[in-house]
């Protein structure tokens, strides 16, 4: 029994973990959909900060919308 029930914790783990990694470096557009339909908001602030309360007030109540830029490559005339 204790056999089968440390390969289930272990088993948990890994698709815990894998399914962090997929919504943290998965598409932007896969997050906002998922938000979207789940109606959850962006909470993430994107300074490695948890919005504790022990951090001191700021000036600024909401943070701005994070944009991710496409890379374009163009040719260089020679």
């Amino acid at each position: 029994m204790s056999n089968v029930l440390s390969n289930a914790l272990v088993i948990i783990a890994i698709v815990v973990s894998a399914g962090y990694a997929v919504w943290r470096l998965g598409p932007r557009k896969m997050r906002d959909a998922v938000r979207a339909r789940f109606n959850l908001q962006d909470t993430s602030s994107g300074s490695g900060c948890d919005a504790c309360s022990g951090c001191a007030p700021t000036t600024q109540t909401t943070t701005p919308a994070r944009k991710e830029h496409g890379v374009f490559w163009r040719k260089h005339p020679r």
